[in-house]
């Protein structure tokens, strides 16, 4: 399933710039074409284009001004799609009825704070049956192990919970490899525009004199670094943000077993 998921965001990321390029542009008119083809030619502006919003000063819109940034925006458009897609599945994964059920956890309580010194392995087994979540996987752990040592019980339980927990924590790498990487993609566009700019200056005398000629570069290279910081800056806060989420909900878990471990390793 995660496999299919990276899939079609990478296909996503693909194809929705190459999209969105072709409807932001906007074919030119030649001058001596006269005004009324001039006129023609703004009243078939599509209206996505008159809703994009329009940012102070340039009279550009977002779109516009993101297809300044080069072809280094690509793979970033990619990293925001691939940032956008893993903070869904992981909000939707970490859901406290998939990972520990409240009404699961109600049970072992009720369990617990019963006044018999042990703990029915069986009953507890019944209880996580059927049950596909981390919580009841390191239950039943535990409980296959009833009536041996609390070594024993601790062990097999730990081993379950340090695999429930990599697979808990294995997308949220996604994020933290995005915050890596955006960055260094908008470094390189900031290279490859510094490159562009010295490129047209070489290529025209007067391009010193003409800071039109030298914009492109411009625009580039800072277009792509500002894009770059702000997917790293998102990635990182739900990188943050989830990896709080998974040790609150396995701190929860671990007491539940820790003390069901030493009920059920006691001898009757």
């Amino acid at each position: 399933m995660s496999k299919l998921c990276v899939m079609v965001l990478c296909i996503l990321g693909i194809l929705i710039p190459v999209l969105a390029e072709g409807q932001a542009v906007v074919p030119s008119v030649a001058p001596e074409r006269g005004h009324s083809q001039q006129a023609g030619a703004v009243a078939g502006s599509t209206a996505a284009e008159r809703d994009q919003p329009v940012l102070p000063g340039g009279g550009l819109t977002l779109i516009q001004l993101l297809q300044k940034g080069g072809v280094v925006m690509y793979p970033l458009y990619l990293c925001s799609i691939l940032v956008l897609g893993f903070a869904v599945e992981r909000l939707l994964t970490l859901r406290r009825r998939n990972v520990a059920p409240e009404g699961l956890l109600g049970e072992l309580r009720s369990i617990l704070d019963r006044p018999e010194r042990t703990v029915d392995a069986g009953q507890v087994m019944a209880l996580c049956e059927g049950q596909r979540n981390p919580l009841a996987r390191i239950v039943s752990a535990g409980a296959r192990r009833a009536n041996r040592t609390i070594l024993e019980v601790e062990k097999a339980m730990e081993d379950t919970s340090a695999r429930e927990v990599v697979r808990l924590q294995r997308n949220n790498r996604v994020f933290s490899g995005v915050a890596s990487v955006a960055p260094l993609l908008g470094l390189l566009g900031t290279a490859t525009g510094i490159i562009r700019a010295f490129m047209t200056v070489a290529a025209m005398q007067d391009a010193l004199g003409k800071s039109e000629l030298l914009a492109g570069g411009i625009y580039e290279a800072l277009v792509s670094t500002a894009a770059g910081l702000s997917i790293a800056i998102v990635a990182l806060v739900l990188y943050l943000f989830f990896q709080e989420r998974v040790e609150k909900l396995v701190s929860e878990m671990d007491d539940a077993a820790t003390e069901l471990s030493e009920r059920l390793a006691v001898r009757t």
